[in-house]
């Protein structure tokens, strides 16, 4: 009954506009997929077929692949239709590793649907990135034809196609100069991790367990860390075996076999699992790198010093060592001293109103060949609570090159987050250099956080005609790197509460110049717990690039957070009242549920019976009518809740991670951090379950706002978002204006007569 009931609350509270993002494992086919395997959905990003068309195409896909694993079997299994007008004689798919041809599809239009297991050579295989291409060659004629013509396609299924590896793990042989090769983001699959400490967590260890996982995350970098937590546990023995061929022969380790490990804590609490040897190697902040002794394909990492403070420095140097060194198992460290940081400083981010080169973001000149074209991306950050007015625009100065005797239709494309911007056409024939070619574009085309540039070449040769050669060996474009981009009025003042904001570039939990602390509440110390709340912590690491500057965890009571923000990771029943009298959802035990009933046309939202506005946020003032029911019990069931709201005396904003249990709060959080919830966490509520692909997101809290912007943009931005205010004020001026010119009109009068 109480299930039944939660289900009607949500699908009724979030609607049937469920957020559908690209799965990587879909389908009943794709649950059934053996171990070590990754569909081409994952490896490309999308779910969507791959569509190879005209005479000859190419399509890249790059395998990961960690130092740490040996593939013994690697193979490609296929899933792909053809056109039935192709000439099979002719057509063809080819597969290559590397550039290397391992495997020729013919494509038969008799039979245009076609499955092909391919065993790739794993000795071909090296430690990083392998690249696999599709290369098609598609006809429909032995004479002249059209190598655009609509009929040569080709299609590969990504969500069915995969590839499979069969090998193991090599032996570990770590050292602290080898950390990225040993947090690797190339690993195949989820990576899990233990966090182990010598006692039941106190609020100083569950921050220290934090801060290691922020580390792992950030050496992972595109891969987080799923966390589990351990409490160590010694292990009496008298086996001489053991106590001659293990490193640590006190230390009972099967709970921490098959995955790696870190071990956090003090020599002290330390001593007596890890052994006097090894706490006579400690003399200050200290990092040891070595192998299990029960599964010595696995690691344990630890991290500890002779006070507090040295285990916190500890800590935070595992999360800066991004420098090949220094080249040894153990290190202790006499201090960390760092240099100040610009506000939100981070590769790529554009953190003042300045002019930029492209070289500055890492691009490099690139010269694009052939019909094809092809594109180059830049990434450039936005500060995440960056503000510009309407009127406000980026230039853009290019300096490039292309060659002669091209077609007066060829074009070089600029496309801003996927959505084109603007063109620069290629009309000269007989070529041209351009050092300053000025693009104006509007900064609201750019968006906070991570923006990609895409310059893409579109170039036809123009000896196009049917059967006549074609050369087009003078299609070139060359982009220099000096290009410039210039910024001018980016501001900082953004709304909130804003999830979205949140997940894409950790605001308001990254780091910036004012000191602001980030304060993690706890409504128990319990393993799940801990380890749902480091889980979430490393997904916001990932998502920042860096690990936390200022990091404090509570447990129990985290009122009082001043000038700080905070994030609550616990049960409902754990939870402060007051805390959650706050929040979007009233949750306890009698919980209070609003529903929205208004619809509109225009510049609202709209909410038509269940029907759920996805981007609601983007689209100003909600005036709603609701519904207010109260629900016995908070009803949560499986499902995991994120809500973000002002905190008043918890701190000017916090979010909320809750669930029913301990043991849904972990399942939840090992399923927020997939990209499939992550990326569709946005609103001040977002819900979802473990195990199924439905987001439910709503904006239903009171809206407050964080910066301190010029004093004209404030203005412009609360007239333009409430335009009746700037009404309202133009009257009054207007209003006092006309009794200024009266009293001057009067006083004239009375001078003058």
């Amino acid at each position: 009954m109480m299930q039944s009931l939660f289900r009607a609350w949500f699908m009724t509270l979030f609607g049937a506009g469920l957020l559908s993002w690209a799965t990587l494992a879909l389908g009943a086919s794709n649950a059934a997929l053996p171990p070590n395997t990754m569909t081409l959905a994952k490896l490309v990003g999308q779910t969507n077929p791959i569509d190879l068309r005209g005479t000859q195409t190419i399509y890249p896909v790059y395998i990961p692949l960690s130092q740490r694993m040996v593939p013994d079997q690697v193979v490609l299994h296929l899933e792909y239709v053809n056109s039935i007008a192709l000439v099979g004689a002719r057509s063809q798919l080819v597969v290559k590793l590397n550039e290397n041809v391992v495997a020729q599809i013919p494509l038969n239009p008799a039979r245009p649907e076609g499955v092909a297991d391919i065993r790739l050579p794993s000795s071909r295989f090296k430690p990083g990135y392998n690249r696999i291409s599709f290369n098609i060659a598609q006809h429909y004629t032995y004479d002249c034809e059209d190598p655009d013509a609509p009929e040569l396609w080709s299609q590969i299924d990504t969500q069915n196609s995969y590839v499979k590896f069969e090998g193991e793990l090599t032996q570990v042989n770590p050292k602290l100069s080898g950390i990225d090769s040993l947090f690797d983001q190339r690993w195949l699959g989820d990576y899990q991790l233990t966090v182990a400490t010598p006692v039941f967590p106190t609020s100083e260890y569950a921050t220290w367990g934090a801060m290691v996982s922020q580390a792992a995350a950030v050496h992972l970098e595109y891969k987080t860390p799923q966390i589990f937590h351990e409490v160590l546990q010694y292990q009496n023995t008298t086996d001489n075996k053991r106590l001659k061929n293990y490193r640590f022969p006190y230390l009972d380790q099967k709970p921490l076999r098959g995955r790696d490990a870190i071990i956090v804590g003090t020599q002290a609490d330390l001593q007596q699992m890890l052994g006097s040897s090894w706490a006579n190697t400690v003399s200050g902040p200290y990092l040891g790198v070595f192998p299990m002794d029960e599964d010595p394909r696995h690691f344990i990492l630890v991290v500890s010093g002779i006070k507090p403070e040295d285990v916190a420095t500890a800590a935070r140097i595992l999360g800066y060592l991004n420098f090949p060194l220094p080249d040894q198992a153990t290190a202790n460290f006499s201090g960390l001293r760092m240099d100040h940081l610009p506000r939100f400083a981070a590769a790529d981010m554009v953190s003042q109103n300045s002019i930029y080169r492209l070289y500055d973001f890492g691009y490099e000149t690139t010269t694009m060949r052939g019909a094809g074209g092809g594109s180059v991306d830049v990434e450039i950050m936005l500060p995440p609570d960056v503000y510009v007015s309407e009127t406000s625009h980026v230039e853009l100065n290019l300096h490039f090159a292309y060659g002669a005797g091209m077609r007066g239709d060829s074009v070089f494309n600029i496309f801003i987050n996927g959505r084109f911007e603007n063109v620069v056409r290629l009309s000269e024939v007989e070529g041209e250099a351009v050092r300053r070619h000025t693009i104006s574009i509007p900064t609201r085309s750019l968006k906070p956080g991570m923006n990609t540039i895409t310059f893409a070449a579109s170039m036809i040769t123009d000896n196009s005609a049917e059967c006549q050669i074609r050369n087009d060996n003078n299609l070139l474009f060359t982009l220099y790197d000096d290009t410039t981009i210039e910024f001018n009025g980016l501001d900082n003042y953004v709304q909130m509460p804003n999830m979205r904001l949140m997940a894409t570039t950790g605001f308001p939990y990254s780091f910036n110049d004012d000191g602001e602390t980030t304060v993690v509440g706890l409504g128990s110390n319990d393993s799940d717990v801990l380890a749902a709340s480091w889980t979430l912590m490393g997904k916001l690491a990932e998502v920042m690039r860096h690990v936390s500057m200022d990091l404090q965890y509570r447990i129990g009571d985290f009122r009082g957070v001043d000038g700080g923000n905070l994030i609550v990771v616990g049960t409902v029943q754990t939870l402060d009242a007051d805390l959650l009298k706050l929040a979007p959802i009233k949750l306890g035990e009698e919980s209070l549920l609003q529903y929205a009933r208004a619809t509109g046309v225009g510049q609202q939202p709209r909410y038509e019976g269940s029907r759920l506005w996805i981007n609601a946020d983007e689209y100003g003032t909600h005036e709603f009518n609701y519904v207010n029911p109260t629900l016995k019990g908070n009803g949560l069931g499986d499902f995991g809740l994120l809500m973000q709201f002002q905190g008043g005396d918890y701190g000017n904003t916090v979010t909320l991670f809750t669930a029913g249990s301990g043991k849904n709060l972990l399942e939840t959080s090992r399923e927020l951090i997939t990209p499939e919830i992550w990326s569709n966490v946005q609103g001040d509520v977002t819900a979802w379950k473990a195990g199924e692909e439905d987001v439910y997101a709503r904006t239903l809290g009171e809206r407050y706002h964080i910066g301190k912007p010029r004093f004209s943009n404030w203005l412009i931005y609360h007239f333009s978002s409430d335009p009746w205010v700037f009404i309202g004020v133009l009257l009054v001026f207007l209003l006092l204006l006309a009794l200024f010119i009266r009293w001057l009109l009067k006083r004239f009068r009375e001078t003058h007569h």
